[in-house]
């Protein structure tokens, strides 16, 4: 089922199954055209575009493809694939992301000798048929007017790629300057490409500074599987010591989905601050598909600080950093703890149905736009 909200003024948030994609529209009224930019989460977007083009290291598998995994291994019974699965799901968060760094100015290109003589050589070969071969005067002036043509015209080349080099450094020290700046469509737009290149099924949706305590914050809607990411049975020994596939209590099964989530939580607020340079807090919002296979749900709504996530030891279980930072407390259900989804505020509720109300009329984007304005 395809749902497309709107989250802010400027930005929509389209869910369907292959993933989410933010769309962010700057207003014209800002003097800026309108422009819309979209950034696909999914299946389908995700690539091996983590290794360059002829590098050996392979790409480190997503969420999605995890799942695809261990779905499959559960059918074959591949006792080693399952194990391997948990343990890349309980360990997202211990990927690398280096933090941005303001990119190098590009090397202007100089035209090298070989160049140069060979335009000298093409030069003179387009004066000579209109010179007799016994005009060897002719022919040596003909040969220096080539000679002194090709020098500059190598000199205009050169002028030209040392202008285009610096129009180069000057679109990146803005981008720079932008993005380490937190401007807000920058760091959406940031966010969104890296999130695609990973394959993470994140997408950011707003960006800003929290007026009462100036921290630059990001706002990050994930997907995560459902508990069916866990199968019910699961690497084991037997009495005798052999490895063995075993059935899982559904308390067994709730552990380990808890601590992929968190895992997951950890490593999608750790490559938002690496890309947000500027950015102090995390607000993430982790959904899943709801039981009925309609709709998402949430299961995650809190903000994790870059502190939290910096200076914690990377062995650390992330669980307890995930149930600390909830802003909306992660709701758990019988005697298993199911996750099931955060109970809504009821005064969020009565704005979102008021919302809804609006959106069904036709001048609720004047509206917007005037109270943005």
């Amino acid at each position: 089922m395809d749902l497309l909200l709107r989250v802010a003024p400027e930005v929509r948030l389209h869910s369907s199954a292959s993933g989410l994609r933010a769309t962010l529209a700057p207003r014209a009224a800002d003097g800026v055209r309108s422009v819309r930019m979209g950034t696909g989460i999914g299946a389908r977007e995700a690539s091996a575009s983590h290794a360059g083009p002829g590098s050996s290291a392979a790409a480190p598998p997503t969420v999605g493809e995890l799942e695809e995994r261990a779905r499959a291994a559960q059918q074959s019974g591949d006792l080693y694939a399952l194990r391997a699965i948990e343990e890349a799901l309980g360990s997202l968060h211990l990927e690398t992301h280096p933090p941005r760094r303001r990119p190098e100015p590009p090397e202007s290109p100089v035209i090298s000798g070989r160049e140069r003589t060979d335009l000298q050589r093409k030069a003179f070969r387009a004066a000579l048929p209109q010179i007799s071969l016994f005009k060897r005067a002719a022919r040596a002036k003909a040969k220096a007017i080539a000679e002194t043509e090709a020098d500059g015209f190598g000199r205009t080349v050169d002028v030209a790629h040392a202008v285009i080099a610096q129009h180069r450094a000057a679109v990146l020290d803005d981008e720079w300057n932008d993005l380490a700046g937190h401007d807000r469509c920058a760091v959406i737009a940031e966010l969104d490409a890296d999130f695609a290149s990973a394959g993470c099924g994140a997408t950011c949706v707003d960006a800003g500074w929290e007026p009462d305590t100036s921290r630059g914050y990001v706002t990050v809607v994930a997907r995560y599987p459902g508990v069916d990411i866990v199968g019910e049975r699961g690497p084991g020994v037997s009495s005798s010591g052999r490895r063995m596939l075993r059935r899982r209590t559904q308390s067994e099964r709730n552990v380990i989905y808890l601590g992929g989530l968190a895992s997951f939580a950890l490593a999608i607020a750790r490559q938002a601050i690496a890309v947000a340079v500027a950015s102090d807090d995390v607000q993430l919002i982790v959904v899943r598909t709801a039981a009925d296979g309609f709709g998402l749900e949430p299961i995650y709504v809190g903000s994790l600080s870059r502190e939290a996530v910096t200076l914690r030891p990377a062995l650390a279980d992330p669980v307890p950093l995930l149930l600390g930072s909830a802003a909306r407390q992660m709701q758990f259900d019988g005697p298993s703890h199911d996750l099931v989804a955060v109970a809504p505020d009821e005064d969020v509720m009565d704005i979102v149905r008021l919302c809804v109300e609006a959106l069904a009329d036709d001048e609720v984007d004047e509206l917007l736009e005037a109270g943005g304005s």
